[in-house]
C-alpha cells in the first residue's frame, strides 16, 4: 500500500493523461508480501468518451514490436555463432599454414644435406645417440628460410635412425609437425632408414596472432552494434518511465484550458514536472528570479495568484514546513 500512497499524485497524472476515469489495485499490491519479483494487478475504467479502438490498437502494436524484438535477438547471436565459426576456421588455415611451411623447409633442408645425413659416420652417431639418449638428433632451424619469419624462433628439426625393430622417438608435447621424409641409405639392411621431420613449438596465442581474425572481428563488431541497437530499440519502443519521473507531456495535458500568465505557467511546471510534484523554495526563487533580493515576496505573489487560476481545474499547491511548495490533484 506505501507504494501507492508514496506514487499517488504520480498516479492521478497518469489517469488524467491516459483519460482514465477509475484505476483498482488488487492482489499483491495490497499486501504486505509484495517483492519486487511481485506483479502490479490493476483494472482500468476509462471515460466514456474515449476511443477504445485506439488503445486497442496499440495493445496489438505493442505486441507485435516485442515479438519482433524477440526474433531480432536471433540476428546478434547469429554474428556471434558465425565470428566464432570464422575465427576457429582462421585458426585451423594458420595452423595449415604453418605446417606446409614446414614441409617446405623439411624437403630443402633434406635436398641439401642428403649425402651428409646419409653418410656411414652419421648413422653411426645417431645409432650411438639413440642407444645413449633414445631420443633424436635436434637440428635448429635458426639458418633457414620460412616464409613465417617467426618460425626461426620456433622450429626445429629432428634427425632420428630407424629399422625394422626400431622406430623414431616420439617428440612430446602438443606440437605442430611437418610429414616425416625418410632417407635410405646405399647398402642399408634391416630397412635403416633416417627419419626427417619438423616441428613448430607453437603456442595457441602465436597461432592466433598469426591468423587473419579481419573478418571474425568484423562479425563480431557487428554482433555487439546490433545488440546495442536492439536495447536502445527496446527502451524506445517498448520500455516504461524511469521511476520518479513524470510521463513526457503531462504538463501540458493537466494545464491545457487555464489561464495562466508565463510565469505561473513556468511555475506550475516545475511542481507537476518534480519528483513528488514538490519543490524547495529556494529553488524556485533561484529558477524563477535568479539572484533577486525579495525573491520569497514575489513568490509567495505568484504562489497565491496561481492557487486561484488553478482551484477550477481542482489542482491545489501547498505549502510544507514554509520550506518547499507542493502540488496535489484532487480527482
Amino acid at each position: 500500500m506505501h507504494l501507492i500512497y508514496g506514487n499517488i499524485h504520480r498516479l492521478i497524472t497518469f489517469c488524467l493523461k491516459h483519460k482514465a476515469n477509475k484505476l483498482h489495485a488488487f492482489w499483491s499490491i495490497l499486501a504486505n508480501r509484495f517483492n519486487g519479483e511481485s506483479d502490479v494487478d490493476i483494472l482500468v475504467k476509462y471515460n466514456s468518451d474515449i476511443d477504445h479502438n485506439h488503445y486497442a490498437d496499440k495493445f496489438t502494436s505493442n505486441n507485435s514490436k516485442i515479438a519482433s524484438l524477440r526474433y531480432a535477438m536471433f540476428v546478434p547471436l547469429a554474428l556471434m555463432i558465425a565470428a566464432v565459426v570464422a575465427s576457429c576456421h582462421s585458426y585451423s588455415s594458420a595452423k595449415l599454414a604453418i605446417a606446409e611451411d614446414l614441409n617446405e623447409a623439411v624437403l630443402a633442408l633434406t635436398k641439401e644435406n642428403r649425402e651428409l645425413w646419409t653418410r656411414q659416420d652419421t648413422i653411426a652417431a645417431l645409432r650411438q645417440m639413440h642407444e645413449t639418449t633414445h631420443k633424436p638428433l635436434i637440428y635448429q632451424a635458426s639458418d633457414v628460410n620460412f616464409r613465417n619469419s617467426a618460425l626461426r624462433n620456433e622450429a626445429y628439426f629432428s634427425l632420428a635412425l630407424v629399422d625394422d625393430k626400431n622406430e623414431a622417438p616420439k617428440i612430446q608435447g602438443d606440437k605442430i609437425a611437418s610429414d616425416s621424409i625418410m632417407l635410405v641409405p646405399e647398402l642399408a639392411v634391416d630397412g635403416l632408414a633416417i627419419q626427417v621431420q619438423g616441428f613448430a613449438d607453437c603456442s595457441m596465442a602465436s597461432v592466433f596472432a598469426a591468423s587473419d581474425q579481419t573478418f571474425p572481428g568484423v562479425l563480431f563488431s557487428l554482433s555487439l552494434l546490433s545488440m546495442a541497437s536492439m536495447f536502445l530499440w527496446r527502451r524506445k519502443e517498448v520500455g516504461m518511465p524511469e521511476v520518479g519521473v513524470a510521463p513526457t507531456g503531462s504538463a501540458a495535458h493537466l494545464l491545457d484550458g487555464i489561464k495562466l500568465t508565463p510565469m505561473q505557467r513556468q511555475f506550475a511546471r516545475m511542481l507537476i514536472e518534480a519528483p513528488g510534484m514538490r519543490v524547495d523554495k529556494a529553488k524556485l526563487c533561484t529558477a524563477l528570479w535568479g539572484g533577486k533580493s525579495n525573491a520569497e515576496e514575489s513568490l509567495y505573489t505568484l504562489v497565491r495568484r496561481t492557487k486561484a487560476a488553478l482551484a477550477s481545474a481542482n489542482i491545489e499547491i501547498v505549502c510544507n514546513r514554509g520550506d518547499s511548495y507542493e502540488m496535489r490533484l484532487n480527482n
